[in-house]
């Protein structure tokens, strides 16, 4: 017996597309948060990806809920996103065709409400009053304040994402009706590529996330403000820059409870080297503590898994540097023990 499927499924999200603007928190950059501890018999996994941050998210959510359930949207979410804020504008021109992280995110989930919100002005207020400022170089190196997007909505599915192939809500056949018709207007996708015409940001069963929207240093604006400083004094001040405030974040997300984290080559759209970042996720996640550093080590083994999203060519220098800077620290452990 043939069996139906349907064009579309409805899902109600305003409730919690409501409640993540409402729970959207700003956090200055004079706030301080508390040292995470270690939890019992908790060993850090650490994967490497190539695809998109709402893929890893969707993929994340949908296989954390257990076989048979039905995922409940009510529920607050552990999986922690960092979202690199590139611009003054909420979303980073996100409707022009961006392809930074933020513009892929705000395109395909609900964070664009919470971006917008009066919670959210005090964040875009405090990057509007350093544009002002005539100090390029303290300008470019921006600010800790942070914006917190608690239980994003993910509503789209990005033109790469081809986890759940089989799945109703991602291809409609001829023959299927509409679930609703009041709702006829979730037949048309939002685009369709002209390579293969295939449908674009077609509409996905909602999975939630938190976002934590965080500003990294322009390093190429700060270098050419800085011209007259040595060259390894300004990769010293950006890197130390760069570290402090990843490690900010990193304790913002065990505030929250995130237990599981993907994060972005933070800080390489501005003129960062992929190397240094790397570096930087690798000493303060996976190395151990040092007394030269204090930040070094500070969350090795908090969090359950932990997700780098890299795309393209950077990837592999991400993944190596990172590797390579891990066995590093291990091999002098080793020899001090000796």
């Amino acid at each position: 017996m043939a069996t139906m499927r349907t064009w579309h499924v409805v899902h109600d999200i305003a409730t919690k597309v409501r409640y993540s603007v409402l729970g959207t928190t700003f956090h200055p950059p004079t706030e301080d948060f508390p040292t995470p501890t270690v939890a019992a018999r908790l060993s850090t996994t650490f994967e490497f990806s190539r695809h998109s941050i709402p893929l890893i998210a969707r993929r994340l959510y949908l296989t954390s809920q257990p076989p048979g359930k039905v995922p409940d949207y009510t529920e607050d979410s552990n999986i922690g996103i960092l979202s690199s804020v590139g611009s003054r504008r909420p979303g980073s021109g996100f409707l022009r065709g961006s392809s930074k992280s933020e513009a892929v995110l705000a395109r395909s989930t609900s964070l664009i409400s919470s971006l917008t919100s009066t919670f959210a002005q005090p964040f875009y207020s405090s990057l509007k009053g350093l544009a002002k400022l005539d100090r390029p170089a303290v300008t470019a190196l921006s600010t800790d304040a942070m914006l917190y997007s608690p239980s994003v909505v993910g509503l789209r599915r990005d033109d790469a994402d081809h986890f759940d192939m089989t799945d109703d809500d991602f291809d409609g056949e001829l023959d299927a009706i509409p679930a609703d018709p009041t709702t006829k207007d979730l037949e048309v996708p939002l685009a369709i590529n002209a390579q293969n015409q295939r449908a674009m940001g077609e509409y996905v069963a909602p999975y939630v996330m938190n976002v934590l929207s965080a500003v990294p240093v322009h390093a190429g604006a700060f270098r050419s403000a800085s011209y007259m400083t040595p060259e390894w004094e300004l990769n010293g001040i950006v890197r130390g820059t760069m570290k402090s405030r990843i490690a900010r974040a990193l304790r913002l997300f065990a505030a929250r409870g995130n237990s599981t984290l993907v994060l972005c080559a933070f800080g390489c759209e501005e003129g960062t080297p992929i190397d240094v970042v790397a570096q930087i996720y690798a000493e303060l996640l996976a190395c151990s503590t040092k007394s030269e550093d204090v930040n070094d080590g500070e969350f090795k083994d908090i969090f359950q898994k932990v997700i780098f999203a890299v795309p393209g060519k950077l990837h592999a220098m991400f993944r190596k540097t990172f590797e390579m800077r891990v066995y590093e620290d291990e091999l002098i452990r080793s020899l001090e023990i000796c």
